[in-house]
């Protein structure tokens, strides 16, 4: 039995229990560690089955046109890539390779260990956007640092509000402490657009307009003012700039706010009566609140709640730069940097108009992922660009791809794994041999570096305990060694790294960068007479498009509500083509009585009928804190028959 951590790009990071039989994986089990609490989600279960899947690439392959691929050897392919990367460098500049990846494993090699030649090079990298990056500046202008709460805190709850977020389906761990804080008597609030998972199991729901999170929060906040609720004392120490926000909340009357987030004065002061009577509670914001116009804004609104309450650090978002781990020091960010950077957002547009002539590809599947993703997929077919993708398996962008390069899966691999929720850190050793003729992403970087960077080599490529080293210090990597995994001890929570070193109510910062120093949200979403504002978010079975290969395509699903469905004279079952400027795709509609008029809803990715991905339909534009803006994607639909 081997103990190890799961990388996926998740908020639970569990520990697994891995049994192997004859060098075969033969079970997968939940540890009993104090966080996995003994279950499984249905990727973690499935995943010995994806191991095998016939949709894994094994060796290398080489596109010989028209999607036809041919098996050849890793020094050719190696020859190929080099001889290709060498020409563009040359002939066009460092600045037209470009370097695509994500967090389709997170582990510190695969992921972060393996951008240090890409840095080194100078290549143009992307500003890795499209998931939190809004939201985690937003609370970098509030608290200096994105770090909140962590999970094992939760048990000293009263009350948890669950803001735009799904955790029963997208964090079923994190989910079931919260639910713990239920069965002591205390309160889950869930605010959000659509009657959730979450939101049926919460003891009460507050259904907001999309994109009026903002409001909602700052008519919460001004409740707590008006009333005097708010924490004098540690306004007094730990908050700058209150009084200024206290005047700009002047601005905000609760006859706007209550028109704006369709949430009555009344349900505003039962909501803002709980947090008080409840501390202390946190909030839970979700990545799906900001990927949207003003999401930054949003954020900011939110952020202040706990602290007008006296907590410090009131929120969960993303604990990443709470943890005692050197991620600069590791990519190689802290000594080279790219020549140009890009937004997520726009890296359809800019492959499509053919900026970028060399493309390089790993734990990333951005043909289904990223926004506009039709542009992405013509781009990659010019002529005139080679594309590199290193994959475990056969993805979109693996299919539409010059050259296929075959990846271990996290069984198969040394590496680390950290959450960006708890802090528990494992040592991953390869439990199976790798299958093919696998290679992993950061030992593909050095076969590179071999290549292209001999004299630089040994500074590009390090020991892989080394680079463990780098990270976390001698101390925990003796730890972690000795034990296979660690508990890192997180950043206080009373320290706030803002240049005031307090809560920050008016941003210094933001006020430097042109943005509001103080939270100025938008009013909402508003689609245009027969449009909708179209919403996804995570499917219980699938990270991303990961698992397809296990529970069949994401479901081609358009969620519509029954009075929206009856007006266009909708069924659930009926075949709809749901389109804008972008793209149009045929999804199979579902009454969806959770759903309010003018929303609909899909599956994160969803693979359409007309073997699309419903991205092809998303919103390529950029929040102003730099982050992507799916959610206020505005598309029309119409029934065209039944399935």
């Amino acid at each position: 039995m081997f103990l190890i951590g799961c990388p996926r790009d998740c908020y639970d990071t569990c520990g697994l229990r891995v049994y192997v039989d004859g060098g075969r994986i033969v079970k997968v089990l939940p540890n009993d560690d104090i966080y996995t609490q003994s279950i499984l989600c249905p990727r973690a279960a499935g995943d010995a089955k994806r191991v095998y899947s016939s949709n894994r690439v094994l060796y290398p392959m080489l596109n010989t046109g028209n999607g036809f691929f041919k098996r050849i050897n890793w020094d050719e392919a190696l020859d190929i890539l080099v001889s290709k990367l060498k020409d563009v460098i040359d002939s066009h500049g460092v600045e037209k390779a470009i370097f695509l990846e994500y967090a389709g494993n997170r582990g510190l090699l695969s992921r972060y260990a393996s951008r240090r030649l890409w840095y080194f090079l100078g290549v143009t990298q992307t500003d890795r956007s499209i998931c939190a990056s809004s939201g985690q500046q937003a609370l970098e202008l509030i608290y200096g640092s994105a770090y909140g709460i962590f999970p094992n805190e939760i048990d000293n709850l009263n009350a948890v509000v669950v803001w735009g977020s799904n955790p029963a389906v997208s964090a079923i761990h994190l989910w079931r402490k919260i639910l713990n804080v239920r069965s002591r008597g205390g309160k889950i609030i869930t605010v959000d657009i659509r009657l959730s998972e979450t939101a049926k199991q919460s003891t009460h729901f507050i259904r907001v307009r999309p994109g009026s999170d903002g409001y909602l929060a700052l008519g919460v906040a001004k409740y707590l003012v008006e009333h005097n609720y708010v924490d004098r004392d540690f306004i007094n120490r730990y908050v700058y700039g209150f009084e200024e926000f206290v005047k700009h909340l002047e601005n905000y009357s609760m006859d706007i706010i209550e028109k704006v987030t369709g949430v009555s004065r009344e349900e505003i002061a039962r909501f803002a009566e709980i947090l008080v009577s409840c501390k202390p509670f946190a909030i839970f914001i979700g990545y799906g609140v900001q990927r949207r116009y003003g999401g930054g804004e949003i954020v900011r609104s939110i952020a202040v709640i706990p602290a007008l309450l006296g907590i410090h650090r009131g929120f969960y978002y993303s604990n990443t730069d709470g943890l005692p781990i050197n991620l600069s020091l590791v990519d190689g960010s802290s000594m080279w940097r790219p020549r140009k950077v890009v937004s997520m957002e726009r890296v359809g547009k800019e492959i499509f108009n053919g900026n970028y002539k060399f493309v390089y590809i790993n734990v990333h599947n951005p043909a289904a992922t990223l926004p506009n993703a039709s542009k992405i997929v013509e781009g990659f077919k010019r002529d005139d660009v080679f594309v590199v993708v290193h994959d475990t398996h056969w993805s979109d962008t693996a299919k539409v791809a010059d050259l296929v390069l075959p990846a271990p899966t996290f069984f198969e691999k040394l590496d680390v794994v950290f959450s960006y929720s708890h802090n528990i850190v494992y040592l991953n050793k390869p439990v199976i041999e790798p299958l093919g003729e696998s290679l992993g992403e950061y030992q593909l970087m050095c076969e590179i570096a071999k290549r292209i960077a001999p004299s630089f080599y040994q500074e590009i490529c390090l020991d892989p305990y080394k680079v463990f080293e780098m990270a976390f210090g001698e101390e925990i990597l003796r730890k972690l060694m000795e034990n296979g995994f660690v508990e890192l001890k997180p950043k206080p929570r009373d320290e706030y790294q803002t240049p005031t070193k307090r809560i920050e109510f008016y941003s210094t910062t933001a006020e430097k960068m042109g943005l509001p120093p103080l939270p100025t949200p938008p009013k909402g979403d508003f689609a245009e007479d027969e449009e909708f504002i179209l919403i996804s978010s995570a499917h219980i079975l699938y990270t991303h498009t990961q698992f397809e290969e296990v529970y069949g395509p994401i479901p081609g699903e358009l969620h519509i509500s029954l009075e929206d469905a009856e007006k266009l004279g909708i069924k659930t079952g009926d075949l709809v083509e749901v389109y804008n400027e972008k793209n149009s795709a045929v999804l199979k509609a579902v009454i969806d009585h959770g759903l309010s008029k003018g929303v609909l809803w899909t599956p994160r990715q969803a693979k359409t009928v007309d073997g699309k991905r419903v991205n092809v339909l998303l919103d390529d534009g950029v929040d102003s804190f730099g982050g992507s803006v799916l959610n206020s994607t505005k598309v029309k639909v119409r029934r065209i028959g039944t399935s």
